[in-house]
C-alpha cells in the first residue's frame, strides 16, 4: 500500500482481528502447555470463563474502537 491512510487502516483492521484472536486463544494455550501437575479444577474453570463469556463480551467493543464516532466520543 502506497498510502499513509490505507496502511493506517489495515494496521488497524490487523491489529484488532490479532487482539481478538489472542483473547479466544491465550487461555487453551495456557491451559494446554501448563504441566498437568499445575493444573487445577478451579483454575480450569476460571479460564473457561474467561473464554466463553468475556471473550465474547469483548469482541463488539474492540471492534467498536474502530469506529470514528466511538473514537470520537471517547477524546
Amino acid at each position: 500500500m502506497r498510502s499513509k491512510e490505507g496502511k493506517k487502516k489495515a494496521f488497524t483492521t490487523c491489529s484488532t482481528h490479532l487482539t481478538v484472536v489472542t483473547f479466544y486463544y491465550a487461555p487453551f494455550v495456557y491451559t494446554y502447555l501448563r504441566p498437568r501437575s499445575l493444573r487445577s479444577p478451579t483454575e480450569d474453570k476460571i479460564l473457561a470463563v474467561f473464554y466463553t463469556i468475556l471473550t465474547p463480551m469483548l469482541n463488539p467493543i474492540i471492534y467498536s474502537l474502530r469506529n470514528k464516532e466511538v473514537l470520537g466520543a471517547m477524546t
